[in-house]
């Protein structure tokens, strides 16, 4: 694209940006004080409930488990598990930061059967067979390989242990995880990525954490700049994985509509972009 033109681009975007409210966003009411990205996920994680059931009791699975909760940020998920049931959770992330923070959240609610740990997941350090559980909430979009970390979940589970996987689909209203500062939907559809950086980076200026989300959010491939958090996980690319680099047996599948009126799409080929969630539960033989 001509450097005029990409100019243009991204001044659109900008202005089109101001048309859209930004969707509610853990790192905007982190940096106005109004509670931490660490309280945001514990909240949220209350969600995961509904999104198992009516198939599977979520709470009754997690009792009296060893859990590990792999991507666990922050650590508001894992220090939710360790309270709804399971005998000890462990969360592993690969930011060193987050980890710090996970340990003084839990520790701020007053939670001693936790532990975190800085983990690459496609190499984890646990033995074989140690947890009863494997929870990837929000994280198989991220995965630079997914269906290694699947065979690393594999490993570290006990026969019979399961794998509680949930996970927005790339072509999710909002699939680029730019909607902390960019609230326009689809807008990875409407733009080329090298726009959604420029315009990104524009943006994350102007805010206290700046520095922290163009760390996270942002990388190099092929010489340039592009958004290295995300893996653009469809669901027919999910689907694929699962269906031919998946140890596990399938006991849940299924797709959560945007709205429920939109659920008879999640059976077309529009489901990319009619789907809230992709859920699934795999068991270890």
């Amino acid at each position: 694209m001509p450097k005029q033109s990409a100019m243009v681009s991204v001044s659109f975007l900008l202005w089109l940006n101001k048309l859209f409210p930004k969707p509610l966003h853990p790192f905007n009411l982190e940096d106005a004080n109004v509670k931490t990205f660490a309280q945001w996920e514990f909240e949220q994680s209350e969600k995961l409930v509904r999104l198992y059931a009516p198939e599977i009791d979520l709470l009754s699975e997690l009792r009296g488990t060893t859990l590990l909760d792999i991507g666990a940020g922050a650590g508001g998920k894992t220090t939710w598990y360790a309270l709804h049931g399971t005998a000890k959770a462990v969360g592993v992330d690969i930011e060193e930061g987050f980890v710090e923070r996970a340990l003084r959240f839990a520790s701020s609610k007053g939670v001693l059967n936790v532990e975190f740990r800085v983990e690459n997941a496609e190499q984890l350090s646990f033995p074989d067979g140690v947890f009863d559980i494997v929870v990837m909430n929000d994280v198989f979009e991220h995965l630079s390989d997914p269906p290694r970390v699947l065979a690393e979940a594999y490993r570290v589970l006990k026969s019979g242990g399961k794998v509680f996987i949930n996970s927005p689909p790339y072509f999710h209203p909002y699939g680029a995880h730019l909607s902390d500062l960019i609230g326009i939907p689809w807008v990875h559809v409407l733009f080329e990525e090298k726009t959604l950086v420029r315009a990104y980076k524009l943006l994350a200026q102007s805010t206290p954490s700046g520095a922290m989300r163009l760390k996270l959010r942002l990388g190099d491939q092929n010489g340039g700049e592009c958004i290295s958090y995300i893996n653009k996980m469809t669901i027919a690319k999910f689907e694929r994985i699962i269906k031919e680099q998946n140890p596990f047996h399938t006991v849940l599948w299924k797709l959560i509509p945007l709205r429920p009126a939109l659920r008879p799409l999640t059976r077309t080929p529009l489901r990319e972009f009619a789907t809230k969630m992709i859920v699934y539960v795999g068991q270890k033989d």
